[in-house]
């Protein structure tokens, strides 16, 4: 089988035409030179040199497979050089995204602090998007690792996931509903018209099928299920008191608002997505590093 330091020895043989010189410049004796030289010509089937006491000289076979090697040394080189550019571009940068709303800023920044302590030259960008956007941007390659709820997951085979934490659910109802008490406690508000944002790409049915699955997981018997065009919608709708809405404690929108909190006694998961086929190593590392930033 032809060889790397076989096709070395033949092309430097072939510019210098010196067994002696060939040796020097490839750190060999000249008896290691003529071995690799002639298992190359016995592999090709061909000679490649006249050697002589007084010369050495390429033979028409000599010369093709010299054009020949000089062009592959070329490419290799230049396949090469691409493709340290592309790992240098990979390896270099990290994106990330997470859902808009949520308040998880502090934990994003030490994963982060983490990563960049094994590779301080990595430029990094962390995005806020809406769920929809999230997702698409996830599916073309744009973001290489998105944070959101597990009942968010991105479809599709190949992607990995890892649970960054567990997050409070809480029920969210409008301080203007008049079973909003001081004793008041969710199991008043069971029966309540249930709000439901809308997940990207996702028909009504689908939607109405979610909202149902966990009101089930959750025991309600809401007499209504609303669904939201997004998330923002969402809130409006139950700061209006069109109905009642159940989020999480790292939403933005559940610790600023005006909405009064009924913690439900369930959790949520927050989970890291990213495709398999991901060849930055930070990538997996962030997600491990935030996994433990919130242990």
């Amino acid at each position: 089988m032809i060889n790397e330091t076989s096709i070395r020895c033949f092309l430097t043989l072939a510019k210098v035409l010196n067994f002696t010189e060939t040796a020097k410049a490839m750190y060999m004796t000249q008896q290691s030179v003529s071995k690799y030289i002639a298992k190359l010509e016995e592999d090709l089937g061909f000679k490649l040199f006249i050697r002589t006491k007084h010369y050495v000289m390429l033979t028409k076979a000599g010369r093709n497979y010299y054009e020949f090697f000089s062009r592959m040394e070329e490419e290799f080189f230049d396949v090469t050089e691409q493709t340290r550019q592309y790992y240098d571009n990979v390896n270099g940068s990290l994106l990330i995204g997470h859902l808009e709303w949520l308040e998880i800023s502090s934990g994003i920044s030490n994963a982060l602090k983490v990563v960049r302590d094994n590779n301080p030259k990595l430029h990094f960008v962390v995005e806020k998007h809406p769920q929809f956007e999230l997702n698409e941007l996830f599916s073309r390659r744009k973001l290489d690792l998105i944070i959101t709820y597990s009942e968010f997951a991105p479809k599709g085979s190949g992607i990995m996931k890892m649970k960054a934490l567990e997050t409070p659910l809480v029920l969210l109802v409008s301080p203007d509903n008049p079973k909003a008490t001081e004793g008041a406690t969710v199991n008043d508000f069971r029966c309540e018209p249930f709000i439901k944002a809308a997940a990207s790409h996702e028909r009504l049915s689908e939607s109405k099928q979610r909202a149902r699955r966990q009101c089930a997981e959750l025991g309600f018997s809401p007499s209504e299920i609303i669904i939201s065009a997004n998330l923002e919608s969402a809130y409006m709708a139950a700061k209006f008191g069109q109905g009642v809405l159940v989020s999480t404690m790292l939403s933005r929108m559940s610790m600023n608002s005006e909405l009064i909190c009924y913690p439900i006694g369930k959790m949520e998961e927050l989970q890291c997505f990213w495709h398999e086929d991901q060849e930055n190593p930070a990538v997996s590392d962030f997600a491990q590093a935030l996994e433990k930033s919130y242990q």
